[in-house]
């Protein structure tokens, strides 16, 4: 990509996002929901892990320690950002039990802590930044489709899109401070494990039980369409996923070989130009490739 990398601290203002913000498909936007409920706790072990590593590194890597700034911020900002959405979702009131997931996951990343020290935080790290790109790919590759929907919310489409295209633009980084302090391609692959299935067995479950309330509450719909609809998605987003993961798992794997998504620069320029996720949200569908 062209565009200087930054840590943009992006203004935001959910008052008019919608929690149903793929009408087209309420289930794909509930997974996504429930991800972001928990990334904030994620983003701050990850960001406590960079923290502590780039004072290990080699004195010879100051690129790798302005790496890890850059990090440290733009997953900040990250949380920032999705803790304002997350304060949404919870106002709604519909999920009165959401605590009970992200108390557990809380009491994970503590334990993870307390039990396992910085080089099995590093791997995490390193395991989740690699699936970030793809994630990002993938998002960036549905979103180009779902920004010519005139009734998807256009502000939390952003964000996503926003959060997404910022790891594809820090996904060296985690990566490059394993090789330097630990240059472990087993570990690697084990964290990419750890990471992959550990974010989702707490999406999936949360996900689940929102879909459940929104069905008992009549805001989802039945069925078999709604099944077919579901099944639909998820598959898509398996089988798009699964082959880049295993790709990334072989010893020659380095993300900065990666291919930036179509639409990631486009949407970078604009956080930068505004700083404003409702401004991003206006500008959204500039970034659609022709």
């Amino acid at each position: 990509m062209n565009i200087k990398p930054e840590a943009r601290k992006i203004e935001c203002d959910f008052s008019k996002a919608r929690i149903d913000w793929i009408p087209k498909d309420p289930e794909l936007a509930q997974f996504w929901n429930a991800v972001s409920i928990g990334l904030p706790l994620l983003e701050g072990y990850l960001i406590r892990a960079l923290a502590k590593s780039k004072k290990l590194l080699p004195e010879d890597r100051e690129d790798l320690y302005a790496d890890c700034e850059l990090f440290c911020k733009q997953e900040a900002n990250h949380s920032k950002t999705h803790m304002a959405f997350n304060d949404m979702v919870r106002g709604l009131g519909y999920y009165p039990e959401m605590d009970k997931y992200t108390d557990k996951l809380r009491a994970d990343y503590e334990r993870f802590d307390r039990e396992y020290g910085l080089r099995h935080a590093m791997l995490y790290a390193e395991g989740f930044e690699t699936a970030g790109p793809i994630f990002a790919t993938y998002f960036l590759v549905q979103a180009n489709k779902r920004l010519k929907d005139n009734d998807v919310d256009l502000i939390t489409l952003s964000l996503w899109r926003w959060h997404l295209s910022e790891e594809f633009e820090h996904r060296c980084c985690a990566f490059n401070v394993v090789e330097a302090l630990y240059g472990t391609y087993w570990g690697r692959v084990g964290g990419i494990m750890k990471a992959t299935f550990h974010l989702l067995g707490f999406a999936v479950p949360l996900s689940e039980y929102m879909q459940r309330e929104d069905k008992k509450a009549g805001r989802m719909e039945r069925g078999p369409k709604a099944m077919l609809r579901k099944l639909s998605s998820y598959s898509g987003m398996f089988f798009f996923i699964t082959p880049r993961i295993l790709r990334a798992c072989t010893p020659w794997y380095n993300p900065k070989n990666l291919k930036a998504p179509a639409g990631c620069e486009e949407v970078l320029t604009i956080a930068s130009e505004t700083l404003d996720l409702n401004k991003m949200a206006e500008r959204a569908r500039e970034t659609i490739p022709a």
